[in-house]
């Protein structure tokens, strides 16, 4: 063993930390030092560049000043008539004076519209030279002429023939924009690069003269470029945003002389390399030198150098036309010298560390690192699961009591590697029994749906087929309104424990929509008004003025969370009442987004303390709720799952024999009234429109009752119809039949819907054929499983003929004949059913209302709201519904005051 250890180079091992630790504070210092250089560089070069940009800019702007000032002094000498346009020689004189005085400016000119005439003085080789062109006295002739020293133009020097002033890019230009307007061009006379500043001038009436021009070279601007100092090799340039070269601190012009011509210089053909690889680079950043709209500030390598770049963005305010890039380069290099002088230093000292180092960890690796190493050993071997092993050390150091506790570890370690393998096995075995559970769970949830909404579906089917009768008495319509409303009842109840499942899974989400927020809470206070009624309570609708009316979120939620709260509170109400408050919360958010708070509260019996914090539990009850003997214990759960999709959460406060407060606050959006959709009143159809082929109906469901349901529904409507109780027949009837449209159960024998619908589709035929799937189950992956084999639509039972009618015209095209509806203002019961309205009925009429409610005789309060109805048939509406909810207690109440 101790042959083994001494094999080993331990002195390499114990040097390592003692490199590593002097070598990374040597390279660390270097590391940071080179940075902090780099950022200083950084840091001032930037400001160097901005530095020379802003020299650049405002010089710029002070030579482009003069011919600004010329233009504005000639435009008030035209206006106020010092120059007029019919005394060319005064205007020659005056341009005369302006451009002696102006060493800087090259060319003043006028184009005068109406007698087409070019006036102007320049210099040509340094001297003045008086230019004219009129169509009278020159005949079109581009004249120009030497001027003396009192500037009359003395001998005529060149003449150019058919010269159109009107053509001219810097006239058309100014006097189609009817602003000032740069021009740049090449001056081929001068062999410079130059532009023109053109400005419309007017009389003092207002009417247009013409358009003057100044003309200037940019070799100003060069030479000042050149005279900045941009570092020890910088550059800085001008260019247009295709990229042609307007100015340089280098030598090279900004056009190339190509025989007799002269031609543009564009900035990525620069022999320059540095303007040129700078050009390059703009172009390769931003695609298009257009989209530079601020000054920017870039980092670019040529040949492995890195280079400082800022690019500002140029224009004339005063004047269109001019939309320049101001370009600074500088070398990193210029800057640099110094900081690779330390670099190297630190590489000198890192070096002589790691000398260092190793001598001292060779010295005391000796004696310290042997009994590392075999601690070492030891713990690779427990690792592997050796636990017997130990280490031996006579040693009585530090090292020493090292050794000894790490025999007692690996002792720990294995016993809790022991324990922790027995738990494994637990954990595993309780897992697949959860996920069995959980198999078993939705197995169960999707049987009972469609166990208990099948025969749901035949209860409120038939209820509306039977209530579409015109000949039915209205008692009986009453009876069968009490069977759709149980039945919608039960509904609900069935989906709150799918609801609820639906979150223990996950799969909640939150539907938002635009809504009016003040008639949802009325119709749940009219919902109410009759249960507190029945009981002695006062229910109270309290909506604060600065409440949204008009919102957008999730309003089935929302609705669910106050029908819950509400009932409760009635439920467990005795005396006294419940109120219902709907408060706005201050936003620091200054958009739509809005806070709402709601404050359900009672007079009830109140909660014990020691049940406030189970209230949320699924099917959990209070002691005062599970005498009641009703509900689920599910409501406040959801509620609550609800709430915090909407942004919230509910909070409870409760004293025994006080009362309990309910309160939750939620976000939402306001919206324009004109977002909220007018609820469409309910159209019934009668017949078939006219002019339509008879279509072929194919009824696909094992359970008769279903498809007696459809078959009631279709067949006063004239279809023809075929009935198939598994999917082998409905195969059959389809090959010999060819039917438009097959209601497809999906459960059914033989042959399921599904491969049914998948064997039919595979036809010609079944393609052109609509199939639309009939199921009770309400989990979200069977849709997504109907769709895929084929099926054009899905539809859940129980459903309402209004859903049957519109999938049969959106997947086969049948059009219908409906009742005709009404449109008429919807408004609120309690708007409508006031005593000034009751007043304005016959005294009989209000005592024969009065009597048969108390006599509890129906048939006669349907014959006054059917007289009402005659001459106040909103009111009668209202009475209806208070009836029809069994609302006595309220009309009498209305009566008697």
């Amino acid at each position: 063993m101790k042959k083994l250890f001494s094999s080993i180079s331990l002195p390499t091992v114990f040097v390592i930390p003692f490199i590593i630790q002097i070598v990374s504070a040597v390279g660390i210092v270097g590391y940071l030092s080179f940075k902090n250089g780099q950022k200083a560089i950084r840091e001032i070069t930037q400001e160097l560049r901005e530095e020379i940009t802003s020299r650049a800019t405002q010089y710029v702007l002070d030579y482009l000043e003069i011919p600004h000032t010329i233009n504005t002094l000639n435009d008030s000498a035209f206006n106020i008539n010092i120059l007029n346009v019919n005394n060319p020689e005064k205007i020659r004189d005056y341009f005369w004076k302006q451009v002696k005085l102006t060493p800087k400016i090259n060319t003043i000119q006028i184009g005068i519209h109406e007698q087409e005439k070019y006036i102007g003085v320049g210099r040509t080789d340094g001297k003045l030279v008086y230019k004219i062109s009129d169509p009278l006295t020159t005949q079109r002739e581009f004249q120009s002429y030497a001027i003396d020293e009192q500037g009359r133009p003395t001998k005529k020097i060149s003449g150019r023939p058919n010269y159109k002033m009107r053509l001219r890019p810097w006239y058309q230009e100014s006097f189609k924009s009817q602003i000032s307007i740069w021009s740049l061009y090449i001056f081929f006379s001068d062999k410079t690069l130059g532009m023109t500043l053109s400005k419309p001038i007017y009389n003092e009436s207002g009417k247009l003269l013409g358009v003057t021009g100044i003309d200037i070279t940019l070799e100003e601007i060069g030479d000042f470029l050149k005279n900045l100092r941009v570092g020890r090799t910088g550059k800085i340039f001008i260019i247009e945003r295709d990229g042609n070269i307007v100015a340089s601190s280098t030598e090279e012009q900004p056009f190339l002389i190509l025989g007799e011509d002269l031609v543009r210089l564009n900035a990525t053909d620069s022999q320059i390399p540095t303007i040129r690889s700078t050009a390059n680079c703009l172009q390769n950043h931003f695609g298009d030198l257009n989209e530079i709209e601020k000054s920017q500030h870039l980092e670019f390598l040529i040949d492995d150098e890195r280079y400082f770049l800022q690019v500002t963005p140029f224009e004339d305010p005063k004047a269109k036309g001019l939309d320049w890039l101001i370009v600074t380069i500088i070398p990193e290099a210029d800057f640099m010298a110094q900081i690779n002088q330390n670099t190297r230093t630190t590489i000198i000292l890192c070096i002589i560390a790691l000398v260092i180092a190793a001598t001292i960890g060779i010295l005391t690796a000796r004696w310290v690192t042997r009994p590392l190493i075999a601690l070492n050993q030891a713990a690779k071997d427990i690792a592997q699961g050796k636990w017997e092993r130990t280490v031996h050390l006579e040693r009585h150091d530090e090292l020493g009591e090292l050794a000894q506790s790490f025999n007692s570890m690996a002792a720990q370690l294995k016993e809790s590697f022991q324990t922790l393998e027995t738990t494994n096995a637990e954990l595993v075995v309780a897992k697949e029994k959860a996920e069995v559970a959980n198999q078993a769970k939705s197995r169960f949830i999707a049987n009972m749906s469609h166990e208990l909404r099948t025969p749901l579906n035949a209860i409120l089917g038939f209820t509306q087929i039977m209530t579409r009768s015109q000949t039915l008495p209205r008692d009986y319509q009453d009876n069968f309104a009490i069977i759709s409303r149980s039945g919608e009842h039960l509904l609900s109840l069935i989906n709150n424990v799918l609801e609820f499942s639906k979150i223990e899974a996950g799969k909640i989400t939150l539907n938002e929509k635009n809504f009016d927020l003040y008639r949802l809470l009325d119709d749940i206070h009219d919902m109410f008004q009759l249960k507190a009624d029945g009981k002695g309570l006062q229910l109270l609708l309290k909506i604060d003025e600065s409440v949204p009316r008009y919102i957008s979120t999730d309003e089935v939620k929302l609705r669910q969370v106050l029908i819950n709260l509400l009932n409760n509170a009635i439920k467990f109400t005795e005396t006294g009442g419940v109120t219902l408050r709907a408060t706005p919360l201050e936003t620091t958010d200054s958009s739509q987004s809005k806070r709402i708070f709601f404050v359900v509260e009672d007079t009830g019996a109140g909660i014990a303390p020691e049940e406030i914090d189970k209230l949320f539990e699924a099917f959990v009850q209070t002691e005062i709720g599970k005498e009641a003997q009703e509900g689920t214990g599910l409501g406040l759960p959801i509620s609550r799952k609800f709430v915090q999709l909407m942004g919230g959460d509910i909070q409870v406060t409760s004293q025994l024999g006080k009362g309990t407060t309910f309160s939750f606050e939620i976000q939402v959006k306001e919206v324009e009234p004109e977002a909220v959709e007018s609820q469409k009143p309910k159209r019934r159809v009668i017949s078939l429109a006219p002019d339509q082929p008879r279509y072929r109906i194919l009824i696909v469901d094992d359970k008769i009752l279903n498809r007696q349901l459809l078959v009631k529904l279709l067949n006063p409507l004239s279809f023809e119809l075929k009935e198939a109780s598994n999917g082998k027949e409905a195969i059959e009837i389809f090959e010999s039949w060819q039917p438009h449209l097959i209601w497809m159960d999906m459960r059914i024998p033989v042959m399921d819907g599904y491969e049914t619908t998948k064997k039919i589709k595979a036809t010609t035929q079944g393609k052109a054929t609509a199939i639309i799937a009939l199921t009770a189950s309400v989990l979200e992956e069977e849709k997504g499983g109907v769709l895929s084999a084929g099926c054009n639509a899905f539809m859940r039972q129980p459903f309402r003929e209004e859903d049957i009618f519109e999938a049969m015209h959106e997947h086969i095209g049948v059009e219908f004949i409906y009742e005709e509806v009404q449109k008429k203002e919807v408004k609120l019961t309690r708007d409508i059913l006031t005593r000034e309205n009751l007043t304005t009925l016959p005294e009989e009429w209000q005592r024969e209302l009065e009597d048969a409610i108390l006599s509890s005789d129906r048939k006669t309060m349907n014959g006054i709201v059917e007289k009402i109805a005659l001459e106040h048939e909103e009111l009668a509406e209202a009475l209806q519904k208070c009836l029809y909810n069994f609302e006595y207690e309220k009309i009498l109440n209305i009566l008697c005051e």
